[in-house]
């Protein structure tokens, strides 16, 4: 009896590129759970020092933060298992220096694991990263409790580990995606990172609160390696190793897929020009100020913010900083489209387009950031604010991160490699120079100057773009005509058809 899978009734209602998407969607999404974990954690065990700032304000210590009282008089907590977990004196600076060790790791790797993808495969290059991630934060409880240190080189590893996953999902998506259906896979497959940091923040609150910090990197981390297992037996490298798919399915991918040219011509990459191009700076400088520190710093400290300013406790937090993240994800898909409209229908050129969105999205995120600053004991008010601020970063978000294939189709994934490793460097400064600025993390004054900081870099950033950005081909990025691997020239002349992926990290 044939066991050949065209001949299984699963093929009609399985295909199998899409269960590699939706598996690829829900990776990305557990690493993000993991990545956060441990800054809504830090809220439920690490004590802060307030006794300065009270001694000194404690006249008016009342109206500098709100009071546990002012909190429940507009959302009980009365309901939650608010235990009594703080069991580390660790410093402001310690506890930044903590959530960002996760990024040195990750800057670290950011560039190498590009290559290892390409080189080896992104099945087990994805599985392996996720694996070791998991296990850091399953043995993160009792390294807490053993050695600082220790932790922070776990953070480390972590960051390392997870920094496969982009590139290796987006290798992937080169061999499973047909053409047409490339974008709407790459899109489900990078809407796990916003759709990670909401589900991470809502349910690591909820744990903590009601069951304990140490379940959180439990649960989540073996999470993880059920979905290790689900990888590992359901998705394969390529189509053709797949035993289960259809041969109609199969062909419409090899068919119709893009792959990077192998055509003998080879062209170096022209670091020189690209790193001196000012339309690529100022690509740069948006990546580093609006997707770098002021999501880095939102992403890692606004837990940190929720609880010691306005008097959130965990639960609290939990339920309301998904929020923020959720309006992110929204904006950027919906200033997508419009930007796609925009230029399709030419009521606007591309570098207009790109220009406007970035401008419209840095204007409402800086304003939001500023006004949040004076909003003073709302907590309401303040998710409020930090959601308006995190969708007008998610409106940016639309005009930044297609602008690499603008500038330099050809060399887009290096472009964007560079860029993404500027960006993910901050991840570690940000949370620095926030533990510096709020020593006193329930000073309002300083958690005031990290709003006027974040509001500045996302308006220069702005600024910037809309004086050197461009949305359009550069020279530098222009050379020989590349075949496609799917349609080489028979006959000595070019084919009607050229194509060339970059690569997204």
């Amino acid at each position: 009896m044939s066991l050949h899978p065209s001949k299984s009734n699963m093929h009609c209602t399985c295909s199998a590129r899409w269960l590699f998407a939706v598996l690829a969607f829900v990776g990305i999404s557990t690493v993000h759970v993991l990545r956060l974990n441990l800054s809504v954690v830090m809220v439920t065990i690490a004590k802060t020092n307030h006794s300065a700032h009270l001694q000194s304000h404690d006249i008016n210590a009342s109206t500098q933060t709100c009071s546990r009282a002012e909190v429940k008089g507009m959302y009980s907590s009365s309901k939650s298992a608010d235990l009594n977990q703080t069991e580390f004196e660790w410093s402001s600076n310690t506890q930044g220096l903590l959530l960002a060790s996760f990024y040195i790791g990750y800057a670290v790797m950011n560039g190498p694991v590009g290559w290892l993808a390409d080189s080896f495969g992104g099945k087990w290059l994805f599985a392996g990263g996720v694996t070791i991630s998991a296990i850091m934060n399953i043995a993160a409880p009792i390294i807490i409790r053993t050695s600082l240190p220790l932790f922070f080189v776990t953070r480390v590893v972590s960051g390392m580990a997870e920094a496969v996953t982009f590139p290796s999902s987006n290798t992937l998506t080169t061999k499973w995606a047909p053409e047409k259906e490339k974008t709407r896979m790459t899109s489900l497959i990078v809407g796990g990172s916003s759709f990670g940091s909401a589900v991470g923040q809502f349910f690591s609150g909820m744990v903590c609160s009601f069951v304990g910090w140490e379940a959180t990197f439990y649960i989540f981390g073996c999470s993880c390696l059920v979905w290790v297992l689900l990888w590992a037996l359901l998705v394969y490298e390529e189509p053709g190793d797949h035993p289960f798919i259809s041969d109609e399915e199969r062909k419409k991918i090899e068919n119709n897929r893009s792959r990077r040219s192998v055509s003998k011509v080879k062209e170096a990459t022209p670091f020189c020009s690209m790193m001196t191009s000012m339309p690529a700076i100022a690509w740069f400088v948006t990546m580093v100020t609006i997707a770098g520190f002021v999501v880095f710093i939102l992403l890692t400290d606004l837990p940190l913010y929720m609880k010691h300013v306005q008097g959130l406790d965990v639960a609290e937090i939990g339920f309301l900083l998904p929020i923020p993240f959720v309006a992110h994800c929204v904006m950027m898909m919906v200033f997508s489209s419009l930007s796609d409209m925009l230029v399709k229908r030419k009521y606007l050129g591309v570098t207009q387009t790109r220009k406007l969105v970035v401008n419209i999205g840095a204007v409402i995120s800086s304003g939001s950031l500023l006004a949040a600053s004076h909003i003073g004991c709302s907590h309401f008010g303040s998710v409020a604010l930090m959601t308006t601020a995190m969708g007008g970063v998610g409106i940016s978000f639309a005009g930044i991160f297609v602008n690499a294939q603008d500038l330099a189709p050809r060399f887009a994934g290096t472009l964007f490699g560079i860029g993404n490793a500027f960006s993910v460097s901050t991840g570690f400064v940000g949370p620095v120079i926030v533990g510096l600025m709020t020593e006193d993390q329930s000073d309002p004054e300083g958690w005031r100057t990290v709003f006027y900081l974040t509001a500045g870099l996302s308006l220069f950033g702005a600024i910037f773009f809309q004086l050197f950005g461009s949305g359009l081909e550069q020279e530098w990025a222009k050379g020989k005509t590349i075949y496609s691997s799917l349609e080489q020239p028979t006959s000595g002349q070019p084919s009607k058809e050229t194509s060339f992926q970059g690569s997204i990290a």
